[in-house]
């Protein structure tokens, strides 16, 4: 009589990792909120960062024209103090005109001080808006870990436990048989494995219980004559009968 050991350890870890993938997939849904909250924090930190490093340059830029249109107005106060020294009209005519060049710069550094603080100004307001922003998300972040904290450990604690049991369950399954299975996880992960569905008063409809293509007797008869591992033709999944399942699973 054939003992069977393949197939019945394989869906021992089939059916704990079928119940991995669906408390990961629950925890992910729990998650999302906050995820998504997160990036946006990551998102506004972002750009308040850029926007208050925007907002030093443009400091920078305006105390340097600030300085420039300082040096410009003294030279001004010390060429108005050498018209009185002037000997000639000649001479008193080449300062006026010195003054007046020095006051339209002057002018026009002013125009640009103007408006880089018009930029600053835009700046900070933006900064404020982010960080007020920043407060409302971060709050609702506290909300929603606050609210999601009893369900996300439960989950955890029912992840953790399935891991360990699949520990134990993977030191069952025959080396190469685990190669195969691991493939085929990759594919369809959580979803490994099919049912070969039949009636046995109609054995002429056998079809893949994951893809739903049809099947032959064949390999019906060698899943219940071998124990070795078959797969579907059009899928690729890993066959069993359901009279294979573990007492409990089929349960």
């Amino acid at each position: 009589m054939t003992v069977f050991t393949t197939i019945p350890s394989l869906l021992v870890l089939y059916r704990i990792d079928h119940d991995l993938y669906e408390f990961n997939n629950r925890l992910a849904a729990v998650m999302k909120d906050q995820v998504a909250i997160e990036n946006n924090i990551t998102r506004l930190n972002t750009s308040l960062v850029e926007l208050e490093s925007a907002g030093r340059k443009l400091q920078a830029t305006i105390s340097s024209h600030e300085l420039d249109m300082k040096s410009r107005q003294e030279h001004i106060e010390k060429m108005r103090t050498s018209l009185n020294n002037a000997k000639t009209n000649k001479e008193y005519s080449a300062i006026l005109i010195q003054i007046s060049a020095e006051k339209e710069e002057v002018s026009k550094i002013e125009s640009i001080i103007l408006d880089f603080m018009g930029q600053l100004e835009a700046n900070l307001k933006s900064a404020s808006a982010i960080r007020e922003q920043l407060d409302v998300a971060q709050k609702s972040l506290e909300d929603s870990r606050r609210q999601s904290s009893q369900r996300v450990a439960e989950l955890q604690a029912h992840i953790h436990e399935l891991q360990r049991n699949r520990e134990r369950a993977l030191n069952a399954v025959p080396p190469e048989s685990r190669k195969q299975y691991d493939r085929i996880c990759q594919r369809y992960p959580g979803d490994a494995m099919a049912s070969v569905d039949f009636n046995e008063n109609d054995m002429e409809t056998i079809t893949c219980g994951g893809c739903f293509m049809g099947l032959n007797i064949e390999d019906v008869n060698l899943l219940r004559g071998r124990d070795e591992i078959r797969r579907c033709q059009s899928c690729g999944r890993i066959l069993y009968l359901p009279e294979m399942l573990p007492q409990q699973a089929s349960a």
